[in-house]
């Protein structure tokens, strides 16, 4: 919404309940169409010829009306008997429901403007809207034979409010299946569009697709994480469970085998101590005494194989003896009772001496002794014999029994099997007999195997029944009952102890192993579930953790999308500081203080909108608006609103930005929207035409109220934009004096403006403003860079800007109405004769752009103006004032490229400055340029305002060195490089990097800049510039001590510097005085200027007098630094304008270093300040200065600088405070506005 413009409403809709009325046959009682009461408004008379109805309500006329359509042939309604026909136009009235109406039937009228004329409509348009009553609007609605509402094509378009499946027609309501269909086509499109708008969302914002794949994979990290926690919880304590049942069953297995052991044991002690058994030994005797002869027992009966086989002895008569029987028995049975072992376990014992199985006690006293007499000391059939013997009689310390505790006696022991029997599984276990200690020396030693045993008597062993151990131990049933396959074995030598049916599916990912010690050795069970350890529920929780991550992320996704959609909708509505104030329930308002705001419209569009549907009128502006809007965003500018055909637009608000670039922004928005009208055409191919106006100035903008918020802006300068586009003409744009000045100072592009004339009078009466001066916005060419982009110029094929002379010459002309801005100036006689020339060599009255010209030309415009408004905004396109880098590299390139080609020319008349070199000109003040921050005084555009300066003073001054003159300029190019924006004192006081790069009482910043400048110079790739300036050390010699004299002599604030300078000044111009040696400002920094410039100490010995201060060297040392510092300073002894613009940039920068707590407040002494500095400073180095320069400009220069102390002291007051309020408010567009105002202050 725009306050400040009245707009007229062009046409009013009223609201029925049965069927929509046309706007231009439906007002409210007595008034004409579109709320318009005079018919003179619409541009002619028109015929009222009224038709007096009885009251009824809408139905009834509804049905007269269709009964009578056939009828009706003149364009009249007839609705009641004795109505009259009527010609042209009419209207009847009637009731409905207590509210009086009027029915027209207009013709086609035209707005009497002579800037309103539109193309005429095509036949078939004026057809459709003819006065007959067959194709008039209102027949159309109450007939319904053209779907008006639906679609301009008269075919269903979908809606996206609930009015899809309204009826608005009574008589016409729709079955319950096609309602149905309806509501399912109508629920499919809004599917459609809705799923197609959720994914060109996403792709045009890839952040959203990163957040959800981002949300998705937490989500799905998280949840797994989690899930497998448990998981492996779950597997943990399952195979904890496991183990523990494993274990326990291991530890029972040990426990039965120790306490199987334990009578065995009970049984070697008694027959070593009881002395029963103490002859049974000599009486078996050792192999081969009482051996069985071979065929007896085998049946091949070679003595080859005797040691395969089992030797069996006939121990008749010894063993079998029924006292030694008994005796064994009577050991056997108490010691199987005492220790609980009568169920069976072990069923059988026997008494093996001298290793001969001889006494045997069964459980069943009828079992037979299968191997009674069998020598287990020499077969070796069975070769778990030979181990077990070899076991249980191959350990030294024959006392001490593993398992039995400490401090027991006797042997190891020997546990093997199971084996099977017909009946049983067994597992033998032996203990071997040692006769008693005394006996040992007159015993003869047990022959094991060929091995003696010294004290061995023998064995005994006991058979354990393994079968009834492990169904005693439930071992199956507990490990069934858990669903887990078993496996155990021992582990020496696999033998398998016991498993389950499905063992063999057990591998290592379903299975574990536990180890159990015991005295049959060690067991390793591997037990498992043939399902694995992972829980059953672990693949549906992976399931639902990835969907549900999957729907959490959808659902991430989906409210991002609606978030964007929504911050989208309102960054179109709103600025996002608006939409953040108002979010933050804040107030939104905001003052710019320079903006420049476009206003256009249709013309003709009354008369436009009244031959067409409103369905078309709004197709057609929301195709010309949708293409303007796409220009909207193509130059960065922001669309206010559109009120019917007005649009608005402004430029530097809400985003601020320089008020230069916010027109230049503006008006290229203009020119670009008035050339798409010119060839866009409406649906029916009708032309369009509009008006525009630009104005800028001060404005506010803000959102007024809480419901429908729109960002407003108020304030004159909205109805002065309005003004100039309502006094524009058809496809022109017509911008205001303001405007026309910020365009002069376009950074980026050059603009063709033309001063309105009506007749012989410039400018144009607009309301509530009276007479102004306006100017047409004709086009614009590019300022600086791509030549081949330029519009509507004169292109030539030059080298890169400022950098070669013209070698040849192209016209090419894109557009004859567009060309370059016009700009008025007054200067010098001499300047004016010098544009006169420029301004004509491209055959027109317009100058040409800076790239167009040769660095002789531009170096000629350069040196050729004058002094006190030297390179200022009046200047001239190819020297005025400019931030824009591009065009300060050209200018300064051209100035080192000139004074170069001078030094080359002195040297030889004949040599030209190669167009390499030129290039590497080019290339190195690009470089240096790069250096200079964003500081607002010390920055390039200060750099080459003291190029400038030093050029002038150089062409002024009465000395004519090619090379001096060369470095000084060089020197005023690169004096700030790399300045930081803070003074030498700040510097040290802060500790700077700089303070400690220099030794103490160095100025930093001007040390630095050399060194910087000189590291460029150096560079490998400027050889050959390097080549250019000093081709051999004595130049080089002259280079670095100019560079080093005039820059270092910029450090005006230390006092001590200063009066130095103004002593070597007066020494100088004293022939006579003595001269002190420590007055040479090189002194210090002799080994410096050797360094810098790479020169070796046999240079400066090969050269002595270059070293030697003269009192003539003393002389040119002291010009140079005058002419330095009358650059560095040339603003305050310029004319007003230059004087204020550099003294508030620098106000600007202090103002800065005081906000970061550098410095005190710079406002406090600001205008006491100058005037001291002009006094004590500026108006003493000028007058100094004038012995440098011929009597006017030296004259000139001290009456400059008392000028300006002259104005400062009348203005000085007004000029800090303006100062002081644009950088309090920090503003980016500021400066432009406040420059303006601080000119003005020299004319009152």
């Amino acid at each position: 919404m725009v306050f400040g413009r009245k707009i007229s409403r062009r046409f009013s809709i009223s609201e029925w309940d049965d069927a929509p009325p046309d706007p231009h046959v439906l007002s409210p009682e007595g008034g004409a169409p579109g709320g318009h009461t005079d018919s003179s408004s619409c541009g002619g008379e028109q015929e009222d010829v009224t038709t007096s109805l009885p009251e009824m309500n809408l139905s009834e006329v509804y049905s007269a009306l269709q009964r009578r359509e056939s009828e009706n042939s003149s364009g009249s309604l007839e609705v009641a008997n004795g109505a009259r026909r009527g010609g042209q136009g009419g209207h009847a009235t009637f009731n409905k429901k207590g509210a009086s109406f009027r029915l027209f039937h207009r013709t086609k009228t035209m707005e009497a403007n002579d800037d309103s004329t539109v193309a005429p409509s095509s036949s078939a348009s004026r057809t459709s809207y003819s006065s007959s009553a067959g194709t008039n609007i209102w027949n159309k609605l109450l007939t319904n034979a053209e779907g008006v509402w639906d679609g301009l094509d008269g075919k269903d378009v979908f809606n996206d409010d609930d009015s899809f499946l309204s009826i608005d027609d009574p008589l016409d309501v729709p079955s319950c299946t096609e309602t149905s269909s309806r509501a399912m086509r109508r629920i499919m499109l809004g599917w459609w569009y809705e799923t197609r708008h959720f994914f060109k969302t996403v792709w045009n914002n890839p952040l959203i697709t990163l957040i959800s794949l981002a949300a998705f994979g937490i989500l799905c990290g998280v949840g797994m994480s989690a899930l497998n926690s448990e998981r492996d919880a779950y597997i943990k304590k399952q195979q904890g469970m496991v183990t523990f049942i494993a274990s326990e069953t291991g530890a029972w297995f040990a426990s039965e085998f120790r306490k199987a052991m334990i009578p065995l044991y009970s049984v070697q002690q008694a027959v070593q101590h009881s002395g029963y058994f103490d002859e049974l030994a000599e009486k078996v005797g050792d192999y081969p005494l009482h051996v069985i002869p071979a065929t007896d027992y085998i049946t091949n009966p070679t003595l080859e194989d005797v040691p395969k086989g089992m030797i069996f002895r006939n121990l008749t008569g010894i063993c079998d003896d029924p006292q030694m029987q008994q005796r064994w028995h009577d050991i056997v049975a108490p010691v199987k009772k005492d220790n609980g072992l009568d169920d069976g376990s072990n069923f059988a014992y026997r008494l093996a001496p001298r290793g001969t199985f001889c006494l045997f006690d069964h459980e069943d006293p009828n079992a037979p002794d299968d191997n009674f007499g069998f020598d287990t000391s020499i077969s070796g059939k069975a070769k778990f014999w030979k181990k077990v013997t070899s076991d249980i009689f191959g350990i030294q310390d024959p006392f001490a029994m593993p398992g039995m505790g400490s401090g027991g006696v006797g042997g190891t022991y020997s546990i093997f099997g199971p084996f099977g029997q017909p009946d049983k599984e067994v597992v033998c276990g032996h203990l071997p007999i040692y006769t008693r200690p005394s006996d040992v020396t007159s015993f003869k030693p047990l022959n094991i195997h060929g091995v003696d045993v010294e004290g061995g008597w023998g064995f005994v062993a006991t058979f354990i029944d393994w079968r009834q151990l492990k169904e005693r131990s439930d071992i199956y049933a507990t490990f069934n009952d858990c669903q887990v396959e078993f496996e155990l074995k021992r582990k020496e030598d696999g033998v398998e102890l016991a498993r389950s049916p499905k063992a063999d599916l057990l591998t290592n990912e379903n299975s574990i192993t536990i180890e159990t010690e015991s005295m049959h050795g060690i067991w390793v069970n591997r037990v498992g579930r043939l399902d694995g350890w992972s829980p059953p529920w672990y693949p549906g929780a992976v399931a639902g953790v990835v969907i549900g991550s999957l729907i959490i992320g959808l659902l991430v996704a989906s409210t991002l999308v609606e978030r964007q959609l929504h911050r989208d909708l309102v960054g179109k509505m709103l600025p996002k500081k608006a939409v953040t104030k108002l979010q933050r329930g804040q107030t939104v308002l905001e003052k710019y203080n320079l903006v420049t705001i476009f206003f256009s419209d249709i013309v003709g569009f009354t008369s436009m909108a009244g031959s067409m549907r409103p369905m078309q009128v709004m197709k057609m502006l929301n195709e010309l608006y949708t293409e303007l809007d796409k220009l909207v965003a193509k130059h960065n500018v922001y669309k206010v609103e559109t009120i019917g055909d007005a649009y608005m637009v402004v430029g530097g608000a809400p985003t601020r930005i320089s008020a230069p670039l916010a027109a230049e922004r503006v008006a290229l928005f203009a020119i670009d929207a008035v050339n798409f009208v010119k060839s866009w055409r409406t649906q029916d191919g009708d032309q369009v035409f509009i008006r525009a106006g630009l104005a800028s100035g001060a404005t506010v903008a803000g959102v007024v109220g809480q419901a429908m918020p729109r960002y407003c802006f108020f304030g004159d300068t909205v109805n002065f934009a309005s003004r100039m586009e309502s006094t524009s003409k058809k496809m022109r744009i017509q911008c205001a004096d303001i405007t026309y000045r910020l365009l002069m100072d376009s950074p980026n592009k050059d603009f063709k403006l033309i001063k309105r004339m009506e007749g012989d009078v410039a400018g144009i009466q607009v309301k509530g403003k009276g007479h102004v001066i306006t100017y047409w916005v004709e086009g614009s060419t590019s300022r600086a860079g791509n030549v081949q982009n330029q519009i509507g110029t004169k292109k030539k094929n030059v080298e890169p800007h400022g950098l070669g002379r013209l070698e040849e010459e192209e016209e090419v002309y894109d557009d004859a109405e567009q060309g370059r801005a016009v700009h008025e100036r007054s200067s010098t006689d001499e300047y004016d004769e010098f544009m006169k020339v420029l301004y004509s060599s491209g055959g027109t009255d317009e100058p040409n752009d800076i790239n167009m010209h040769t660095s002789d030309e531009i170096y000629a415009a350069v040196t050729a103006q004058d002094w006190r408004s030297l390179s200022h905004a009046s200047g001239g396109p190819l020297v005025a004032a400019t931030d824009d880098n591009q065009k300060l590299i050209v200018l300064a390139s051209t100035l080192l490229e000139h004074h170069l080609a001078r030094v080359h020319e002195a040297r030889d008349a004949d040599t030209k400055l190669p167009y390499s070199m030129k290039e590497q000109i080019g290339k190195f003040v690009a470089d240096v340029a790069a250096t200079y921050g964003d500081a607002k005084f010390h920055n390039f555009s200060h750099a080459l305002h003291v190029t400038m300066n030093m050029n002038k003073l150089v062409s002024m001054s009465l000395d004519n060195n090619p090379l001096n003159g060369f470095s000084l300029v060089f020197s005023a190019l690169v004096h700030d490089a790399g300045h930081t924006g803070m003074s030498n004192k700040i510097l040290s006081d802060t500790h700077h990097p700089l303070s400690e790069k220099y030794d103490e009482g160095v100025p930093l910043a001007e040390r630095e800049s050399i060194a910087i400048a000189l590291g460029i110079l150096f560079r490998p790739e400027y050889e050959e510039l390097r080549v250019g300036i000093f081709p051999d050390v004595f130049d080089k010699i002259q280079f670095a001590k100019t560079l080093f004299q005039s820059i270092l002599v910029t450090d005006i604030a230390t006092p001590g510097r200063v009066q130095l300078g103004v002593k070597r000044f007066e020494v100088a111009q004293d022939a006579q005085g003595a001269y002190d040696c420590s007055l040479c400002p090189l002194a210090h920094y002799l080994d410096s200027v050797l360094e810098g410039v790479g020169l070796e100490k046999s240079d400066k010995e090969d050269h002595p007098k270059e070293f030697i201060v003269t009192h003539c060297g003393l002389g040119r040392c002291v010009r140079n630094e005058h002419l330095m510092l009358c650059s560095d300073v040339g603003h305050l002894m310029q004319g007003w304008n230059n004087f204020i613009k550099w003294n508030y940039r620098l106000y600007k920068e202090l103002h800065t270093c005081f906000k970061k707590g550098l410095c005190s407040d710079p406002r406090t002494r600001w205008f006491q300040d100058q005037i001291g500095f002009l006094d004590h400073y500026i108006i003493p180095l000028a007058k100094r200065s004038s012995v440098y320069f011929d009597e006017d400009f030296g004259r000139e220069l001290a009456e400059n600088a008392a000028a300006n102390r002259e104005l400062w002291v009348k203005h000085g007051v007004r000029a800090t405070q303006i100062m002081v309020g644009s950088a309090t408010e920090n503003e980016i567009e500021i400066e432009s506005l406040t420059l303006l105002r601080l000119y003005e202050l020299e004319s009152f």
